[in-house]
């Protein structure tokens, strides 16, 4: 290097406050060497012959370095700032996408791509779902026309614009809306949404519940499931009613197996709102002679069952898929995994899950939004309340947090 060493070059790169990123390849491994190379510093040292994963996780730490600006919002610190109620950070990201306004009319599909809405702003907010934010209020024969394309299911239209102090409330009570297909399959287009505590049966349902009144539940939810009233529910009403039942330990063992985590998760697991009925009464009348008869099962089952759950993590597998899979009732699958390995299945692959997307996100440049699909989190909010819970922090400051070390 013509009238300069790599240490001086270092050094008048640091002087000077470049972005320019370095990485240091010698074949010269004297501490001395390496910490003057630090304290200029340079973001790594590699000693030949170099190992390729070290290499390559040295060049992404380089990439996200040089991309990031001080004011730079992306898509996935939008969901994050949607989730934290950061009305600072949501004005920011509009602002960066040309978007001025004190209020918005909200929209949201489930569909595997992007409706075509004009002036509007589309953004993914998990798998085979978005959202769309526009200054006027849209064109509904845009929504009808677009239930012609196979890959939409449902679509919600929130009623009122809304301003960012209530953004984070309509956000989700949107993208309920879009679910409500689940419930009345022929209204594909929603824009209502009930509060709870109104809906038919509901204070004789949570009566029930509050006393493990087994036989006057089952009779209730069998009352329910037959009258078209259900249709006036929402996906997030149904959700709320499922874990009710099933986190009562009076009318279900080891609640957090069975629990409903996300709107995605519901229709992924139960074909409809009469399927997902004839679930609960099923889980409440267990008898529990039938969940002793599970002992006897536990040698046979639990290695295929571990073997299934190690090779589709990053799936959409929850416990009543596994069921499905071995051909065993899915009370019979929570007590063989508790008893076996002394933790439940759902935190068992939660555990896995988090693992894995620690990994990914040192070892890829793959957006938050996608580890959380690869890695079998069907819905990005749920991912990063679990992420956050788990290790203290956002996905976003764990990786940020790895590319300032060192």
């Amino acid at each position: 290097m013509p009238g300069y060493n790599g240490l001086e070059l270092c050094r008048l790169i640091a002087q000077k406050r470049l972005k320019t990123q370095v990485i240091i390849v010698s074949g010269y491994a004297e501490f001395s060497y390496a910490q003057k190379a630090i304290q200029y510093g340079v973001l790594g040292y590699c000693l030949k012959p170099v190992e390729y994963d070290e290499l390559a996780a040295l060049l992404l730490k380089a990439a996200h370095n040089l991309e990031q600006t001080p004011a730079s919002v992306t898509a996935d610190t939008f969901l994050d700032a949607i989730e934290d109620n950061n009305i600072d950070k949501i004005r920011l990201y509009l602002e960066a996408n040309n978007l001025f306004e004190e209020s918005y009319y909200l929209a949201s599909s489930v569909s595997d791509t992007a409706l075509l809405l004009p002036g509007a702003l589309a953004f993914r907010s998990g798998p085979s779902q978005f959202a769309y934010l526009s200054c006027c209020p849209y064109d509904e024969s845009l929504f009808q026309n677009a239930l012609l394309d196979a890959g939409v299911l449902g679509i919600g239209i929130y009623p009122l614009p809304v301003g960012l102090s209530d953004f984070r409330s309509a956000f989700y009570k949107c993208t309920a809306m879009s679910y409500h297909f689940f419930l009345d399959p022929k209204n594909r287009i929603c824009d209502s949404y009930p509060d709870f505590a109104s809906l038919p049966l509901m204070s004789q349902i949570q009566n029930a519940i509050s006393f493990a009144e087994k036989e006057r539940l089952c009779e209730l939810l069998t009352l329910l499931k037959t009258d078209d009233s259900y249709k006036q529910f929402s996906i997030h009403s149904a959700r709320q009613l499922f874990n009710m039942i099933v986190s009562n330990p009076n009318l279900a063992a080891d609640a957090q197996d069975y629990f409903i985590h996300s709107h995605r998760q519901l229709i992924h697991d139960y074909a409809s709102f009469q399927d997902m009925m004839d679930s609960l009464i099923q889980i409440i009348r267990v008898c529990p002679r039938e969940q002793e008869a599970a002992d006897s099962l536990s040698n046979t089952y639990f290695l295929k069952i571990m073997k299934y759950i190690n090779t589709y993590y990053n799936e959409n597998i929850t416990l009543r898929h596994v069921a499905k899979i071995v051909n065993m009732n899915p009370n019979y699958i929570s007590q063989i995994f508790k008893k076996s390995t002394g933790t439940t299945f759902s935190h068992y692959l939660t555990d896995l899950r988090i693992s894995n997307a620690k990994k990914m996100l040192l070892s890829t440049d793959i957006s938050i939004t996608d580890i959380s699909m690869q890695t079998g989190f069907n819905d990005y909010f749920y991912f990063l309340k679990t992420f956050k819970k788990y290790t203290g922090c956002t996905p976003s400051d764990y990786r940020e947090a790895y590319y300032r070390q060192g």
